[in-house]
């Protein structure tokens, strides 16, 4: 049988250079990669099933920490609001770090 897929352009090139790493054409690669996804316990790779998922969403929380910080230090004029903001931004940077650091162990 025939299907066609649709990818991206970035995502066919990645793709054409592991299946030709494996000596496959791009199209074979993809059969093969199909049927071992139906084979295995997690064919998605569901992101609520991935275990650094909860690393994941505390980065994105101390983003939007950051995000508000620095909109808070862009929308005050001098004075105490926009001192306690930068006075926040090298924490959240210290705890983006820690957390970038854990995500890439975990991985």
């Amino acid at each position: 049988m025939q299907t066609t897929v649709r990818f991206t352009p970035a995502a066919i090139a990645a793709i054409g250079e592991r299946a030709a790493a494996e000596r496959l054409t791009i199209a074979g690669f993809i059969g093969n990669a199909a049927l071992a996804a139906t084979q295995c316990g997690d064919p998605l790779h569901r992101p609520d099933r991935d275990p650094r998922r909860p690393l994941v969403e505390a980065l994105d929380r101390v983003a939007g920490e950051l995000n508000a910080a620095v909109a808070t230090v862009r929308g005050s004029g001098d004075g105490p609001g926009r001192e306690a903001a930068l006075a926040i931004l090298p924490v959240l940077a210290e705890r983006t770090y820690t957390v970038l650091d854990t995500v890439l162990e975990a991985s």
